[in-house]
């Protein structure tokens, strides 16, 4: 049976601030002289030793907003800092998650809705990554041992001054709040690697079981505790949202003083434990860092120095690739590979499950596993128009997968020398010793006003023949199989019985079998460089990357709308350019550029769309006549952006949203000139022409558009405001921003893409279009935006404006919960804190100490 008792959590003493500190010596010095008062003068007694210094002590002072400036002398005591203070915005969010590592939800929580718990502990089990935390932390550099084993006892040391009670409500008195190890933590900081590949496909893992296993009966308990193969929409649930970011990093020559400035505006969660948390980290002389990271990270993984500043996006090449083995008949578990034939391994494990009458009983499976990674069993539909039971666990064929990511021991230490680069050189070598990034594009410029790009995630090295055949029938269709995955969930399927599909060993990479870091994309600018989610290949127009591995991008396709803005933005010159008539951004002018809200596809269409509505009235959709004339008005009035106050956004937004599939990437129904890659920003464009006779295919959708509207029960003349909002602290707060399909930059969404046991999203049903998921209120938003930083360099060191779109507190009763959300609603910023006199003249400042261990 598996059961992970922790570590026992470190001492409660030590004090939180000078105050405590005093008040517990005069309390020991009195009762000292109490004890000694009835003595006699010629009696001598030896005095009590003093206590024993803490280990650790930290300095944290908040400044406006709840953000936490945190000091130390070495590096233990920095991550205990940085522990506290984060336990105290977001206990219950870590507390879970490492419940997900140690495999314990079932024990605690129950079987979960279709066994997703029970289907949860025995992945993780198999993913081993407890295991694998133990064996890599005696690797990790001393320094992020130390930030580890602080981190986990400033949190503990949180649990131990914090009433159970007293917790937020999401995890008051829950059981499962419990100390850490350091070893746990590095076991979460392994899973959040995984997003990119197997974390996404965890509950597949214990889905999967031979046909012979599956055709016998388990005795009713066991079977009532079977994991449920997860839908189509499980495994999409990364896909729903606009999951993404944009970066820029601008260099000397397009910037108002000559040094480098960066923007931030990833695009993620804004719940569970893929929120950002807002932190400064500082070790006199050594490191001081600014900026955000992933929870129970202790490190910054977006900001700045003193010399150096970096952004990420998400990378659209590939983590990791499914493999389809060809099983040897009449015997599902031994797979053919070239001329041998190989035998899977396997593992029992036994968990605990709690069941709903609040008993506790055992669930024991058995996991399979190639020599590539598990065994996994996906809903055939995830690749559509092949027969059914094709991509189960059958007589024939069965799926497995190989994660780059699973033995990236180098994710803490390649974010910790990046925290204290002091130039591109020393950046770079971090990249190039390291190679830790799990899954982002890095856009960097520093105080030199050097800017550089690199996709420098690990990247499955295979051979030219395997990439080029895989592309084939992926975008082809010529393997439906093939075809079917990547349509659907973007993931490579091979033939994992051909050897020729291994993964390619080269010297320099991180791990055998991955590209190594020199031959990874990467780009040196003085104008720019950016990315917006597309591959690498116009990180800078001016300066394509070409003839790397599809598994790194694709390049010379089509581009989302959302880059062709970022690159408008850009590049654009002139009077009314976003840069300015002297084409150099100034940091105000960077910052109005990430809340214009501004739409490529606004500017493309929708003049020759109100064209159109002249003289039309009233246009047929599913035989029902529908009045347009208002929607056509709206349209005309709209100035095209995409603010709160704006009437005629949301018309347009559905008008689009009638466009489903690829139809906005390239020539077809919305576009008449196709996608050119010697011009790759400015096409596809042009409205297609109204057709001689009949029905005008263009009115047509936005008919459509606004019967849909007219179903959902939403007014055509609500403003963008009052139809798109999230919901927070009590009151709905109108959000500005877009869907990315709508080429806005600054994007705001609705998705699932969250593993914690609380659901905090808005119930978002029924929805009227699958496209842009309008419901009966409009538009609630719980992802897009988060951190979004417009910072610069100066002769006096770096400036800059930021807002973390939904607060720094995960708590609903903290007044951080939703103060920075509306500051996001009205375009407005808050500066950033850097420096001592910055931070001490905060108005609003709170200081703590911190000590224990």
């Amino acid at each position: 049976m598996h059961e992970h008792t922790p570590d026992t959590s470190p001492s409660r003493g030590g004090s939180r601030s000078l105050r405590a500190r005093r008040w517990s010596f005069s309390l020991f010095a009195s009762l000292a002289l109490l004890a000694t008062a009835g003595c006699d003068d010629d009696e001598t007694e030896t005095p009590p030793p003093p206590p024993a210094a803490p280990k650790y002590t930290a300095n944290i002072k908040r400044t406006s907003y709840g953000i936490p400036h945190i000091t130390a002398n070495d590096y233990g005591s920095l991550g205990f800092g940085q522990g506290y203070a984060f336990a105290q915005d977001h206990v219950c969010t870590l507390a879970d998650q490492i419940l997900k590592v140690r495999s314990e939800r079932a024990r605690f929580l129950g079987q979960g809705p279709g066994n997703t718990y029970v289907a949860s502990d025995l992945a993780y089990l198999s993913m081993g990554l407890l295991d694998r935390a133990a064996a890599a932390f005696p690797t990790v550099s001393e320094e992020m041992q130390a930030m580890l084993t602080g981190y986990a006892a400033g949190y503990n040391k949180y649990l131990a001054d914090t009433a159970p009670a007293a917790r937020p409500a999401e995890c008051a008195n829950a059981p499962w709040v419990r100390p850490i190890t350091p070893v746990e933590l590095l076991a979460y900081n392994t899973d959040l690697t995984l997003i990119a590949g197997v974390n996404a496909l965890a509950l597949t893992i214990a889905a999967a079981m031979p046909p012979t296993v599956g055709a016998q009966s388990f005795d009713a308990k066991q079977a009532a505790l079977r994991p449920q193969m997860p839908t189509l929409e499980d495994l999409q649930r990364l896909r729903r949202a606009d999951f993404g970011s944009n970066g820029w990093a601008i260099g000397a020559e397009r910037t108002d003083n000559g040094k480098g400035m960066v923007m931030a505006n990833p695009h993620f969660p804004w719940e569970g434990e893929l929120r950002l948390w807002e932190s400064q980290l500082t070790v006199p002389g050594q490191l001081n860092v600014y900026g955000v990271g992933l929870m129970g990270v202790p490190a910054v993984l977006i900001g700045f120095n003193e010399n150096v500043a970096w952004t990420h996006t998400f990378s659209s090449g590939q983590r990791m690739t499914m493999y389809q083995l060809q099983l040897v008949p009449g015997k599902p578990t031994v797979y053919k590979y070239g001329n041998e034939e190989r035998a899977m391994t396997s593992k029992t494990f036994t968990i605990l499950v709690k069941l709903a009458e609040g008993s506790v009983t055992n669930y024991t499976q058995t996991m399979y596993f190639s020599h590539y990674g598990p065994i996994i069993a996906i809903p055939d539909s995830a690749a559509p128009g092949f027969p059914a039971g094709t991509l189960g666990w059958n007589t024939q064929t069965v799926l497995t997968l190989r994660d780059g990511n699973i033995d990236n021991t180098k994710f803490l230490d390649q974010f910790h020398g990046m925290n204290k680069a002091k130039n591109l050189a020393e950046f770079k070598d971090v990249y190039a010793t390291q190679q830790g990034l799990p899954w982002v594009n890095t856009m960097y410029a520093d105080k030199e006003g050097k800017a550089w790009y690199t996709d420098a995630t690990p990247t499955p090295n295979l051979t030219k023949d395997a990439y080029t055949k895989w592309l084939t029938e992926a975008t082809t269709g010529t393997n439906p199989i093939a075809y079917g995955i990547y349509s659907a969930l973007g993931f490579v399927l091979l033939n994992g019985s051909d050897p020729a599909n291994e993964w390619q060993v080269e010297p320099g990479s991180r791990s055998p079998g991955l590209v190594p870091f020199a031959k990874v994309p990467k780009l040196d600018r003085n104008d720019f460089v950016f990315n917006a989610n597309d591959s690498y290949w116009l990180s800078n127009p001016e300066a394509p990357l070409t003839g790397f591995s599809p598994l790194h991008g694709l390049e010379k396709v089509p581009q989302s709308p959302r880059t062709r803005m970022n690159v408008i933005t850009l590049t654009e010159s002139g009077p009314n350019a976003a840069s300015g008539p002297d084409h150099k951004f100034s940091l105000d002018e960077l910052k109005t550029a990430v809340f214009s809200n501004r739409s490529s596809m606004e500017e493309l269409v929708r003049a020759s769309v109100v064209e159109r509505c002249a003289g039309k009235t009233t246009i047929t959709y599913q035989n029902t006549a529908v009045d347009i004339s208002q929607a056509c008005t709206l349209l005309k009035d709209w100035n095209g952006r995409y603010d709160t106050g704006a009437k005629g956004a949301f018309v347009f937004r559905e008008f689009l949203g009638a466009y489903s599939g690829p139809n906005l990437l390239n020539a077809g129904q919305l576009f008449a000139t196709p996608f050119d890659p010697a011009n790759p920003i400015t096409t596809p464009n042009t409205l297609v022409p109204a057709p001689a006779q009949g029905d005008d295919p263009v009115l047509v959708k936005l008919a459509q558009a606004v019967y849909t509207i007219n179903r959902s029960g939403v007014a055509l003349d609500k403003t963008l405001g009052e139809v798109q909002f999230t919901a927070r602290a009590g009151a709905n707060i109108p959000l500005q921003g877009g869907m990315g399909r709508e080429g806005i930059t600054n994007v705001v969404s609705y998705g699932v893409a969250r593993t914690t046991l609380f659901d905090y999203a808005e119930p978002h049903l029924p929805t009227y279009n699958a496209t842009t998921l309008l419901s009966r209120t409009g538009y609630p938003i719980n992802n897009g935006s988060s951190f979004v930083m417009a910072m610069q360099f100066t002769d006096a060191g770096p400036t800059g404006n930021a807002v973390l779109t939904y607060g720094q507190s995960g708590d609903p009763t903290s007044a951080h919960y939703a103060d920075q959300t509306r500051l996001f609603s009205q375009k407005q910023w808050r500066p950033i804190l850097f420096t001592a006199a910055q931070i001490s003249g905060d108005a609003n400042l709170v200081e703590t100490n911190v000590s224990g261990g």
